[in-house]
């Protein structure tokens, strides 16, 4: 059973020499939760990638007659978007854990290190986000959430354009593929400039004591 950690009880350890050893650690586990991250991310991305490459080599066969390719293919897309809904729930779990850490690291580093994780320099200004080759806060777990729910998208009309062709019922999205590819596309990409930043939020965080048993 877990508890929700109240504001009067501090994770600053009265003991100096405590607080900094503590302080260590989560900067450890932080640090082995990021190369993690990309650890995870690059295994996806080579299976996801993988199977892109099987989907468009047997479309491009002439081993199968129409109901075959068509039951291949969404063989294929099902397996991608396995695996894809995998990669976005996994990059959702990382993002917890990191904030996790970057959270625990804000509460004890004042006593250690002053607000050296929670001071950042401000891009607040326009001119910054219209700097075609400057800097600006772009949150990168952000953007792979995105981009991983984008190739789920993907799968889902591979799939889609498969099983209606398998049924002879239509040909889905006929005469509009390209559109439809064209306004998809510029949805995700107008979400990673909305939602792939990474914003100083004001909220007051809770913490909750795992360990707790009544």
């Amino acid at each position: 059973m877990s508890r929700i950690i109240e504001p009067k009880e501090k994770l600053i350890f009265r003991d100096k020499e405590k607080n900094e050893r503590v302080l260590d650690h989560i900067l450890d586990i932080r640090k082995f939760e990021i190369e993690l991250y990309w650890k995870r991310a690059t295994y996806f991305w080579t299976f996801i990638a993988a199977v892109f490459a099987g989907y468009f080599l047997v479309s491009s066969k002439n081993d199968y007659t129409n109901k075959e390719l068509y039951e291949v293919q969404f063989l294929i897309s099902c397996i991608g978007l396995v695996f894809s809904v995998a990669w976005y729930l996994v990059n959702r779990g990382s993002k917890y854990w990191q904030e996790n850490w970057e959270a625990l690291v804000g509460e004890l580093e004042d006593e250690s290190l002053g607000p050296l994780y929670k001071t950042t320099i401000a891009t607040s200004n326009r001119s910054d986000f219209w700097n075609l080759v400057g800097r600006y806060s772009f949150s990168v777990s952000k953007i792979n959430i995105i981009l991983s729910l984008f190739v789920c998208v993907i799968w889902i009309l591979l799939a889609s354009k498969s099983l209606s062709s398998y049924f002879e019922r239509f040909e889905l999205f006929d005469g509009m593929n390209l559109l439809l590819i064209l306004l998809i596309s510029s949805l995700f990409i107008f979400f990673f400039f909305k939602y792939g930043t990474t914003r100083k939020e004001n909220r007051k965080q809770e913490f909750i004591d795992r360990g707790y048993s009544k």
